[in-house]
C-alpha cells in the first residue's frame, strides 16, 4: 500500500510542521469564507505546494480524523469537532495558580495541555487557559489537535512512549533541550512549550503563545523560554509530590 505520509527525511521535519500548519490554516480560512469543502487546487495554490505534495499532506491529515474528504472527491473539510465522550479535565488549584503566574510574568497567553486518546491517534487536549493582552480567540484547534504539528503536541510526542509516534531528529532534539518553539496553530503566532511530568510519566505540556514578531527578539524569546521552563518545573514538582491532572 502506498505511504501517503509526508516524507520527513527528504523535506526536513521543521518544513513538514510548517507546511502542515499552512494546509490547516488554508482549510480553516477558506471554510470560514465559503462555508464549503476546499478543493485540492485551492490548497495547493494558497500554500505554494504542488498538487501532489498538497494531496499527500491532506491524505495524512485525513488519516488522523481531523480532515474529512466529502463528495465530490478532491475537496477537503477541516473537522475539529470535539468527541461527544470528551472528559472534563480539572487541574488542581496549585497548577492553575502556576499557569496564572506564567501569564502574569510574561503578559502572554498561557495554556496547559494534557495527552488525550479517545481513538487510535493520540492528541493533546487543552485543560486550562489564561489569556494575555491579546483578545481571546475562539479556535477549536487550540483545544484539541493531533500530536506533533505544533510545540505542545511536539513536546508530548517527544515525551510519550507511544507505538504510533516515531521519534525523529526533531523530537530527539526536543527531548534534549526540554522544550519546543515554533509556529502555533493560530496564524501569526508562535508557541513555546515544555513537558509537565508526574514522576517519569508525561502528564501534560505548559505552553506560552505569543506573536511571531516577539520571538524575533532574543531577549524576549529567552525570557519566555525561561518562564515556561520554570512553570513546567513547578507543575512537575507539584504533580510528583501530590496528585496528577484529574479528569472527571
Amino acid at each position: 500500500m502506498l505511504d501517503t505520509a509526508p516524507d520527513t527525511h527528504s523535506e526536513g521535519a521543521g518544513n513538514v510542521v510548517r507546511r502542515v500548519i499552512d494546509v490547516l490554516l488554508v482549510l480553516q480560512t477558506r471554510q470560514q469564507q465559503t462555508g464549503r469543502a476546499v478543493p485540492l487546487r485551492e490548497v495547493a495554490q494558497q500554500t505554494g505546494l504542488t498538487s501532489g505534495t498538497a494531496c499527500r499532506y491532506l491524505q495524512a491529515l485525513v488519516s488522523t480524523g481531523k480532515v474529512r474528504q466529502p463528495q465530490p472527491r478532491g475537496a477537503y473539510l477541516l473537522d475539529w469537532r470535539t468527541p461527544a465522550r470528551m472528559p472534563q479535565p480539572s487541574p488542581s488549584q496549585a497548577i492553575r495558580r502556576t499557569l496564572t503566574t506564567l501569564q502574569t510574568r510574561t503578559g502572554q497567553t498561557a495554556l496547559l495541555y494534557a495527552p488525550f486518546r479517545l481513538g487510535e491517534h493520540p492528541e493533546r487536549l487543552a485543560v486550562a487557559m489564561q489569556w494575555g493582552m491579546r483578545p481571546a480567540v475562539d479556535h477549536d484547534a487550540l483545544h484539541l489537535a493531533p500530536l506533533g504539528i505544533e510545540p505542545p503536541g511536539q513536546v508530548l510526542a517527544a515525551a510519550m512512549n507511544h507505538p504510533g509516534i516515531r521519534i525523529d531528529t526533531q523530537l530527539r532534539e526536543i527531548r534534549h533541550t526540554g522544550y519546543a518553539i515554533g509556529p502555533a496553530v493560530l496564524d501569526g503566532h508562535h508557541a513555546i512549550a515544555a513537558p509537565v511530568w508526574r514522576g517519569p510519566i508525561p502528564a501534560g505540556a505548559v505552553t506560552l503563545m505569543l506573536g511571531h514578531g516577539q520571538t524575533q527578539s532574543p531577549r524576549t524569546r529567552n525570557d519566555c523560554i525561561k518562564a515556561v521552563m520554570d512553570a513546567a518545573g513547578a507543575m512537575s514538582g507539584h504533580l510528583t509530590r501530590h496528585t496528577p491532572l484529574r479528569t472527571a
